[in-house]
């Protein structure tokens, strides 16, 4: 035994001698085998382990992205509502303030001017509580111990009130009504504009999104009151949530996903994304079950489970490494296609467009539904930039921002921006759009995702809003309000250049026979002619007004002389003095007119229309088919 031996350690020699020679082969080829047949089992079952697991998390992570972008999607859509709400009632509060009680919410209704169907009802009330005028008929109902209307009666600043669900002392349903509050000209409270929805509408989102037969989405304050929750399709309101785990999470964090146990609402363990509304105490909440998003991936444990056995034993073999290996590079495969169909799936069936632009502005592809927003191809999407997709006069704008949102200052997420596209039709496209920047691990662009909604419906109805608001419905004239408007323009144009200005007044002579004896439709056909013959006697900067029935307005907006304003007032006259064609048979009227100079007659508006006015009664009073300046019977009036 050498000094280095230990004691009791046989010698190298000696234990070759104690066996025979093909044990001295086998045994260590046969460890070899054991050791590396081992480890490649107890290998491949850890591996086949740590997939399973991994594919539970990619299944989680997969639901939570998806349940992000819906929680995404549902915000936009309640933003939305609440901003179609709050114009509704910066609208309503804007005209009550010019007409005061004189304001017809009813007869708005009926007049299309108020068109939003999601709007159960529409009221002005005054400071008392009382209703001074509502788009339904109310009887005596008084608001003053509604939370909404106390809110406001306490708030520091204009901004839209969202109510808990209470049932309506007028329409007798379950609301969620939302008010802004009206401030009078000294600072004080002057009542509120309430405009209130039904629950069920801020959970519609639920048809449009697949949630599963157990989804949930809710809409919450954060006061703890839910505003609308589905369900599993059971709709409900009014509930508390401050016990709901992902509304105690929402006060550390804004937005957020989590597995839920299910402790909270009905026992169902559920994958949930929450986020709060941008600008409103509010926050929206999407789940899917967890059992559902699992089921797939139970399915594919099974099968990996009883593919690990039987390589396991197959690696007994040696020829059976050949065929484990091409097992394992089939389930790499495999896993690859279903990674990437997930993928395909959440990227094309999203409810809203999104697209993939590189740093340049080329797409480099886009889902199929910004694909039919824009009436284009996939193909010739990527055969294109943003930059065509513009107006030629705001391309180099959208190039800007792009170069804004690609810069190292640059928050990771844009906030939403209202812009235009042109569709292939060369139509333009409304969206409301977010942007995102991709970077890579050293903080560079790799390239933006754009999020686009279309909202060219809700555009089209405010410009149809605007439009109705200021305008004559039957002649297409503008009316009183926008008559005002323009008026006050060119009185300030001349104070400002020293010039004059005008205005006609006109009253039709012999129309309410014409109407009583053809009908109203032969009067109305009558009234659209004498506005068309109205526009032919005056200049593109002129404006012609009806103010209603038979009565109409002429803003002159520069006058030289006193006989320029005469000239024009006896070019009416004469117009209207012409015979009108009426169910095939010609009819005649004739007009009385009177006129107001600016500065002579008055330096406000008020006062010239006023006098304008009078001075029309007094050519009526002379005989009528005439034009006078004073408004007094005696004055000067001319006769044509």
């Amino acid at each position: 035994m050498t000094p280095d031996q230990s004691v009791g350690e046989v010698p190298e020699g000696a234990r070759s001698a104690a066996l025979p020679w093909h044990a001295r082969i086998d045994v260590p080829l046969t460890l070899l085998i054991v050791l590396v047949c081992g480890a490649l089992i107890a290998g491949l079952w850890l591996t086949t382990l740590q997939r399973i697991l991994s594919e539970r998390e990619q299944a989680v992570a997969a639901a939570m992205k998806s349940n992000s972008n819906l929680a995404i999607a549902f915000e936009q859509q309640v933003f939305r509502t609440l901003k179609s709400a709050e114009q509704v009632a910066a609208f309503v509060r804007e005209q009550y303030r010019r007409e005061g009680s004189s304001i017809d919410l009813g007869q708005w209704v009926m007049q299309h001017v108020i068109r939003e169907s999601m709007f159960n009802i529409v009221s002005v009330v005054d400071a008392s509580g009382a209703i001074v005028s509502s788009s339904l008929p109310t009887g005596h109902v008084n608001y003053a111990d509604r939370a909404f209307f106390q809110a406001q009666q306490r708030a520091e600043s204009d901004e839209l009130y969202v109510s808990a669900p209470v049932l309506g002392r007028v329409t007798g349903r379950w609301q969620i009504p939302m008010s802004m509050r009206i401030t009078r000209p000294d600072g004080g409270f002057g009542g509120v504009v309430v405009v209130s929805v039904d629950p069920v509408n801020f959970t519609d989102f639920y048809r449009q999104a697949d949630l599963g037969g157990q989804g949930l989405l809710e809409l919450a304050g954060t006061d703890g009151i839910v505003r609308g929750r589905k369900t599993g399709g059971q709709a409900s309101f009014g509930g508390d949530a401050q016990g709901l785990a992902w509304f105690q999470r929402q006060a550390f964090d804004s937005e957020g996903g989590f597995v839920d146990g299910g402790e909270g609402v009905d026992g169902v363990a559920r994958i949930l994304s929450y986020r709060a509304v941008a600008g409103y105490p509010l926050m929206v909440a999407v789940g899917t079950a967890y059992d559902d998003e699992m089921a797939p991936v139970l399915q594919r444990r099974a099968v990996y489970l009883v593919m690990t056995a039987c390589a396991s034993v197959a690696l007994l073999v040696f020829a059976a490494v050949l065929i484990l290996v091409l097992r394992r590079q089939r389930a790499v495969a495999d896993a690859l296609r279903t990674s990437e169909a997930l993928f395909r799936a959440t990227f094309h069936q999203a409810a809203m467009g999104i697209a993939h632009i590189a740093p340049d502005g080329r797409i480099l592809g886009a889902n199929d539904k910004f694909c039919r927003m824009l009436g284009y191809s996939g193909d010739e999407l990527r055969n294109r930039t943003v930059f065509e997709l513009s107006d030629m006069d705001r391309r180099e704008e959208a190039r800007q921002f792009l170069a804004h949102r690609l810069s190292a200052h640059a928050a990771v997420f844009s906030p939403e921006m209202e812009k235009t596209y042109r569709r292939k039709d060369g139509t333009v496209l409304w969206v409301c759009e977010a942007l995102g920047v991709v970077r890579d691990i050293q903080g560079r662009p790799e390239f933006l995702v754009a999020v686009t909604q279309d909202i060219t419906a809700r555009k089209d109805l405010e410009a149809r809003l605007s439009h109705d608001a200021l305008h004559d419905a039957l002649t297409g004239l503008p009316n009183r309000v926008m008559f005002h408007d323009r008026l006050s323009q060119v009185l300030e144009s001349a104070r400002r250049y020293g010039r004059r200005a005008a205005v006609l007044y006109i009253d039709l002579d012999g129309f309410k026979a014409v109407n009583d004896s053809r009908g109203h439709a032969a009067g109305d056909a009558l009234l659209q002619q004498v506005a068309r013959r109205l526009e032919d006697c005056v200049r593109a900067e002129d404006t012609v007004s009806r103010f209603g029935g038979d009565e109409f307005g002429i803003v002159l907006a520069t006058v030289n002389r006193e006989q320029d304003c005469e000239t024009v007032a006896l070019k009416v006259i004469q117009a209207l003095s012409m015979p009108f064609q009426l169910q095939g048979d010609a009819v005649s009227i004739s007009a009385s007119a009177g006129a107001a100079l600016y500065p002579l007659h008055g330096t406000d508006a008020e006062t010239l229309v006023a006098h304008a006015d009078r001075a029309m009664y007094a050519a009526k009073h002379l005989g009528k088919n005439r034009f006078s300046w004073e408004p007094s019977p005696r004055g000067n009036a001319q006769r044509f």
